[in-house]
C-alpha cells in the first residue's frame, strides 16, 4: 500500500471526486485551515487504480474537555500547543479490501509528523479524529487508536456553519487561536 502525497490540482481534483462519490455521511471536500492529503494505492497496481484518500487539518478549537483531559492540559495549554494537534479530516476508501483501513491509518501514523513538519514547520504530537454518530470507528480500533470520549455537540442556538459564510464574515467569526491570521 503506497500514500502518495497530494500536490498537484489533478491530485486535489481525484480527492475531492473520491469525498463527494465515496464518503458516506460528510461528503465534502472543503475545509479551514491546514491540511494535507494523500491518495491511497495498492503497490501491486500502482498509479492505475486509486483505492481512496485520507486528510490530516487543523485540529478543533475549542478544544473538546475529553481531549484536554487526555493531554492534561487546559485550554490556555491547548491554545500554545495548538499547531502540534491534527484532525484526521477525512478518510475515504473506495474499496473494501480487507486490513486495508489498519494500513493505511499506519502509514498515515508515520508519514504525518514528517510532512507536518515539513509544510507547517510545526512538531505534531498528537492525530486525532471524530467518528459520525451511528458509526463505530472499527478501522481506527483495528489500528489500535483510543477513544477519549464523545462530543456533546453545540446547542443549536450556538452552532454555526462555516460553509455558508463569506471570507469577510468569517474573519470575523472565526480566528485562529494561534494568531497567524493577525496583520502585522
Amino acid at each position: 500500500m503506497i500514500l502518495e502525497l497530494v500536490k498537484t490540482q489533478v491530485q486535489k481534483d481525484m480527492v475531492k471526486h473520491i469525498i463527494v462519490k465515496n464518503h458516506s455521511y460528510v461528503p465534502t471536500y472543503r475545509s479551514v485551515g491546514r491540511r494535507i492529503d494523500w491518495l491511497i494505492y495498492d503497490d501491486n497496481t500502482f498509479p492505475s487504480e486509486c483505492l481512496g484518500m485520507i486528510g490530516i487539518g487543523s485540529s478543533v478549537y475549542p478544544p473538546p474537555k475529553d481531549l484536554l483531559n487526555y493531554v492534561g492540559m487546559d485550554k490556555f495549554e491547548y491554545k500554545d500547543n495548538f499547531n502540534s494537534f491534527a484532525n484526521n479530516w477525512r478518510y475515504c476508501l473506495t474499496k473494501s479490501i480487507p486490513n486495508l483501513g489498519s494500513q493505511v491509518l499506519k502509514q498515515l501514523r508515520l508519514q504525518a509528523p514528517i510532512e507536518w513538519k515539513k509544510k507547517y514547520n510545526n512538531s505534531l504530537t498528537h492525530l486525532l479524529t471524530f467518528v459520525g454518530g451511528g458509526k463505530n470507528g472499527a478501522v481506527y480500533k483495528a489500528d489500535n487508536w483510543e477513544m477519549i470520549g464523545e462530543t456533546a455537540g453545540l446547542p443549536m442556538h450556538k452552532s454555526s456553519s462555516m460553509k455558508w459564510n463569506t471570507k469577510k464574515q468569517l474573519k470575523t467569526l472565526f480566528v485562529k487561536p494561534t494568531g497567524e491570521n493577525k496583520k502585522l
